[in-house]
């Protein structure tokens, strides 16, 4: 790799990372459900994918076992809980706390992937210690507020993202990434869609001003966004992508100071620096040149 492609590579991953924090600005700036603007985030963002997957993958999908497809569908069910505590986590508690605890789930996978893959490190034990240091620095400073439920709720997303990566782990040493990607996120969708029909959550009508935001949703964080991390993912290493992409908080925060007028406390800043070393110690590699094996985002 050179040192152009390396240096571009890091302008792709920071530009894909803005894309993400449009997500939660969309979802504060929408009046919908949480319910509903998950099902239309990922009904939205599985249409897109729908021709490519449907021409390139068409005899993969058709040929899948029936345990592998049923695995799919229990991986994009787990997708739909985690977009659905996200979305409510934004509507429920700041942008900043939301952002920064959705994006603490490399502590979440290093707990999984030591208590169920017997993979970890000294560095994975204490960044686990410290990130949750730090989400309960962040919870602490918003107790006796109505802002702990959101954080509850964003704390209990990341483990839901963590659950997802795992699974995704297991079915992507077999699945091809377009197969993999198109089934799990239409069994999301269909879980989300299910879950408005049953809680009574109208999916129609909605103005054009909320429909312009689903439609965001599905295009600049997931399209745009997730094209160019995927991109960067072949130039970077775990360190440098999952550090980065907590700048996803960063950049939210300061768009929610700009549109909503709201400033990260003291704790919340204090948290983040916590959870920012605790991912850091979680995805440090040992060895020169081993490149991050990164699931597919769960945020499509």
């Amino acid at each position: 790799m050179t040192d152009t492609e390396k240096r571009n590579a890091y302008l792709v991953l920071v530009i894909a990372v803005f894309c993400f924090s449009f997500s939660s600005i969309f979802i504060r700036l929408s009046d919908a459900p949480a319910p509903a603007i998950a099902a239309y985030r990922m009904v939205l963002a599985t249409l897109l994918i729908a021709p490519f997957a449907l021409i390139r993958s068409r005899k993969r999908i058709a040929s899948l076992a029936r345990n592998d497809a049923w695995f799919l569908v229990a991986t994009g069910a787990v997708l739909a809980v985690h977009f659905l505590l996200f979305v409510s986590a934004v509507q429920n508690t700041s942008i900043a706390s939301a952002t920064i605890l959705i994006n603490c789930h490399p502590i979440f996978v290093a707990i999984l992937a030591f208590a169920l893959l017997q993979e970890g490190t000294r560095y994975t034990t204490a960044g686990a210690v410290i990130g949750m240091g730090g989400i309960f620095v962040i919870s602490i400073g918003d107790l006796g507020s109505g802002n702990i439920v959101g954080d509850a709720m964003a704390v209990a997303g990341a483990l839901m993202e963590a659950v997802y990566i795992i699974m995704t782990r297991v079915m992507r040493k077999r699945i091809d990434v377009l197969t993999f990607v198109f089934m799990v996120n239409a069994a999301c969708a269909l879980v989300l869609v299910g879950i408005c029909i049953v809680s009574s959550v109208p999916l129609w009508p909605y103005s054009t001003d909320q429909l312009l935001l689903f439609l965001g949703m599905a295009i600049i964080p997931a399209a745009i966004g997730y094209t160019l991390y995927n991109y960067s993912l072949r130039y970077l290493m775990a360190p440098q992508v999952s550090v980065i992409q907590l700048g996803e908080a960063l950049f939210a925060s300061m768009m929610a100071v700009l549109f909503f007028s709201e400033i990260p406390s003291v704790t919340i800043l204090a948290g983040a620096g916590l959870i920012l070393l605790g991912i850091y110690f979680v995805v440090r590699t040992n060895g020169k040149g081993k490149k991050v094996v990164a699931p597919e985002p769960a945020s499509l």
